[in-house]
């Protein structure tokens, strides 16, 4: 059995990014926002695709916390992967690093809808087959 496809990304913390305590938790949650859309393309189902073809998927619930300060010109990690799959949901994980140690972890949960009526709707099988095939478990 294969490991999840994680997404890996490194990024330097810019003034944009931070307050006068050196770092604004929003931007923590605007990283897994932009990874979770690539994590999604990089397994074939960018968000223009899911648009056209699939379920609405919103989030309806997050988690984030954060261990270690993150200052301005920190150059910080984040992986991204398919944590679990429910019938109608989904959990995406998402680890910060700094030089190998661990300075934020998150997730998001994901239910599926139908864009039209909103009613919850089963989880895409693409998603199945990938947790299936990657031994990822139940959210």
């Amino acid at each position: 059995m294969a490991t999840p496809h994680v997404h890996t990304q490194t990024r330097r913390i810019v003034m944009s990014e931070v307050d006068v305590a050196q770092i604004h938790f929003l931007t923590f949650y605007r990283w897994i926002d932009r990874s979770m859309t690539e994590w999604l393309a990089d397994v074939g189902w960018p968000f223009t695709r899911i648009l056209q073809e699939g379920p609405g998927i919103p989030i309806v619930q997050t988690h984030l916390d954060i261990r270690r300060r993150v200052m301005l010109d920190d150059m910080i990690t984040l992986r991204t992967w398919l944590g679990g799959v429910g019938s109608t949901s989904f959990r995406s994980l998402h680890e910060f690093t700094r030089d190998g140690e661990l300075v934020a972890e998150g997730h998001l949960v994901h239910v599926c809808v139908d864009r039209q009526t909103r009613d919850t709707v089963r989880v895409p099988d693409w998603i199945r087959d990938h947790a299936f095939a990657h031994g990822v478990g139940p959210v």
